[in-house]
């Protein structure tokens, strides 16, 4: 074979060769388009817990706490309420059965109907848990009520730790179907516009503050705030001819968490206890006597002097909206009721 053609056989065979890479080339490139690259893929999520109670078995629950309620209002005994009544709820209704027994009637006992026209069933696995019911309209055509119930453990019944009277033309967050249940809210969870315990406390700080609370802005305005706001001007004008004073201050009670759920929209309803201390103070010789009726039978035959002090147990619920949100706190009910009264 001359030079030139063996020149002419190794350029062919050059051009085999790079035909074949270049198809190899050809369908790497094919096969980079038609399988992506992997990217990280997130853990699959966990079906969410069910819910620890059924509709039938919350309606189970009222019943039991609403039997013990009726026992120990036949009696005006609150040993009555012994298993099926804590927490505030369980100091208010001491309270209520001392003023019922020393007036005679119990008109002034707080209605609780059985009867319930919504339930929040919790999904919490772990202990406590806590479930709400919003009631009908009670007989005596007052606003319906909202009531917290909670079981401390697994061998624990549910009991009545809370209830709120929901304040007039209030509408009502919504909440996933019973049958799917609903997140129990940490009273520290940052999801919200402030946390539920923050809640409770800045409220409580509007209450003392009015509009000179640096959290006023934060919040809706409500008919407790305006019906307080009446009763510290009756009282203020009252004593004025005996250089007298009025005042009322609101306090979280540190010994009782918030409880809080969350809503269908990310909110939160957050229900927490206070207290308060009510006191009106005139000079020396003048004379300040009780003037509610649940004050007068709590205060008894003792002579009035020239100091008053009330001592409430409270309890507020709030709906706290998202983070982010540009909506305001909202109330949406509270108790306010008078446990103790002193003149000095």
């Amino acid at each position: 074979m001359t030079s030139t053609a063996r020149d002419t056989a190794r350029a062919r065979r050059a051009r085999r060769h790079l035909g074949v890479a270049g198809g190899l080339v050809g369908v790497l490139l094919l096969g980079a388009c038609a399988v992506p690259l992997p990217t990280p893929q997130p853990d699959p999520t966990q079906d969410p817990a069910p819910p620890v109670l059924t509709e039938s078995q919350e309606t189970v629950v009222l019943d039991a706490v609403a039997s013990a309620l009726a026992a120990a209002g036949e009696s005006n005994d609150p040993a009555q309420l012994d298993g099926r009544v804590t927490g505030p709820a369980l100091a208010i209704r001491t309270s209520q059965l001392a003023v019922a027994a020393a007036r005679g009637n119990a008109d002034l006992v707080t209605e609780l109907p059985t009867d319930v026209q919504q339930v929040v069933i919790p999904t919490t696995q772990t202990w406590p848990r806590t479930s709400y019911a919003v009631s009908v309209q009670p007989e005596s055509l007052q606003t319906p009520r909202l009531s917290v119930l909670e079981q401390a453990g697994a061998r624990d019944a549910y009991e009545l730790w809370a209830w709120v009277r929901l304040l007039p033309g209030v509408t009502m967050p919504s909440f996933a179907d019973p049958s799917i249940g609903s997140e129990a809210v940490a009273p520290d969870d940052s999801d919200l516009l402030v946390t539920p315990t923050d809640a409770v406390a800045q409220y409580a700080d509007v209450l003392n503050l009015g509009g000179g609370s640096g959290f006023a802005g934060a919040f809706e305005d409500d008919s407790f705030r305006t019906q307080l706001a009446d009763r510290a001007q009756a009282w203020t004008t009252a004593l004025e001819p005996a250089a007298g004073q009025y005042a009322l201050t609101f306090t979280p009670n540190p010994d009782e968490q918030v409880r809080a759920v969350r809503t269908a929209d990310g909110g939160a309803l957050v229900v927490g206890a206070m207290t308060s201390l009510e006191s009106m103070t005139a000079e020396e010789g003048a004379q300040v006597p009780p003037d509610l009726e649940t004050i007068k039978a709590l205060y008894g035959t003792t002579a009035p002097t020239n100091v008053l002090k009330v001592g409430y147990v409270d309890v507020v619920a709030l709906y706290v909206p998202p983070a982010g949100s540009e909506e305001k706190i909202r109330v949406l009910g509270n108790e306010h009721v008078a446990t103790s009264v002193a003149n000095a």
